[in-house]
């Protein structure tokens, strides 16, 4: 069963049975060491990263791939930098369909390998993902829609404007945080624009009065510009962030993000890479949540707006993870610090360091000293 059976009345129809894994209902918790810490002491995170295959990608892959076996489609075939491909991957094996999946040439390992494990086949393209470009992602998108149609295949690409029956999944993250105790704001990550209007979406069918604000990396931040102003249209031609699932420069949803936002009362926020990756250790050592670099963006953009003024010390704010950290373990590598190792007789020096280092524990005496009076 499917935890987003629960909304079918709102959903596109299924008449058989869910392709499910258990995702969905995941909870919103308090964040108190992280809010003091950036001046928003109510801050709470939707835990979308502990859905089955470690995204929130899993609610769109499990009615796509619903739809897909009842509509008696031969397999399916997406674009992906990982979590979109792990999610169709694994529910495209559940309900017994093939996959296709076009990656980015920089997909991490630890979201490969699992796209390969569950029999998905995996093609990296060349100039889409980190400094792609907005034409090279434009016309892989175009082939993609072709050969959907072309061969009955179902087209998994995780946005509104190219697969709208699969992306309302993600509608479900607005009506839980609805039910829940629906926030003031709601920050959601950003790339292609789609999870945005998701959840803006479900907000808006749940009658939330909830802002929802886009967090982007400045290197790729199309849709935040355009909502600030910059742009005329939520598109540039290249980008520079190296922060994976967030780099489209030319956003399929840009636009209905863009419009969704705004009928939210809400805005966009860039931040940049390095803000993020703090957010991500920050998130991890006074949290214990440890998420992908692109799931901390919008805790990066929450605390820039925090320290910019623009949201009240008393705002009650979601911020949306997104993903798992264990699918980027590399992203972690500059701040997560070295292992030591040492013989078995060392055990009791290393642990006298480690509690004067953490816990002010007196280091005891050299041998032969008498205790200190």
């Amino acid at each position: 069963m499917s935890g987003l059976s629960r909304y079918a009345d709102r959903l596109p129809p299924i008449a058989g049975d869910w392709v499910g894994l258990g995702e969905g209902a995941t909870p919103t918790v308090a964040l108190p060491r992280l809010g003091v810490a950036i001046g928003l002491p109510r801050l709470r995170a939707k835990c979308e990263q502990v859905n089955p295959t470690g995204s929130y990608k899993d609610r769109i892959a499990a009615l796509s791939l619903t739809l897909a076996r009842e509509r008696g489609q031969r397999g399916w075939i997406a674009t992906s930098s990982g979590n979109a491909g792990t999610s169709l991957g694994a529910y495209g094996a559940r309900a017994g369909l093939p996959g296709l999946l076009l990656a980015t040439p920089t997909i991490t390992r630890e979201k490969l390998v699992p796209i390969q494990a569950v029999g998905t086949t995996v093609v990296r393209v060349a100039d889409i993902g980190t400094g792609g470009s907005a034409a090279a992602a434009e016309a892989v998108f175009a082939t993609v829609r072709r050969l959907a149609a072309q061969h009955d295949l179902f087209l998994g690409v995780t946005a509104n404007a190219l697969n709208p029956d699969g992306m309302r999944g993600a509608d479900t993250i607005g009506y839980e945080l609805a039910e829940e105790d629906a926030p003031q704001v709601v920050y959601v990550p950003t790339g292609g624009g789609g999870l945005s209007v998701c959840i803006a979406r479900g907000l808006a069918q749940a009658d939330a009065p909830t802002r929802v604000v886009v967090a982007q990396p400045e290197g790729c931040a199309p849709i935040a510009r355009a909502l600030a102003g910059e742009l005329e249209q939520p598109r540039v031609e290249r980008c520079t962030t190296a922060i994976s699932g967030l780099q489209l420069p030319s956003p399929p949803d840009g636009d209905a993000a863009v419009a969704g936002v705004r009928a939210s009362g809400g805005w966009g926020t860039a931040v940049g890479d390095e803000a993020i990756l703090d957010a991500q250790r920050l998130l991890a050592r006074l949290e214990g949540l440890f998420v992908e670099p692109a799931a901390a963006t919008g805790v990066a953009a929450a605390a820039a707006d925090a320290a910019a003024g623009r949201l009240a010390r008393d705002a009650d704010v979601v911020v949306v993870l997104t993903g798992s950290g264990a699918k980027d373990l590399a992203s972690a590598a500059g701040w997560a610090g070295a292992v030591a190792d040492c013989e078995p007789g060392e055990v009791g020096e290393v642990a006298a360091r480690w509690l004067a280092d953490e816990l002010d524990v007196p280091a005891p005496p050299a041998t032969g000293e008498a205790p200190a009076r």
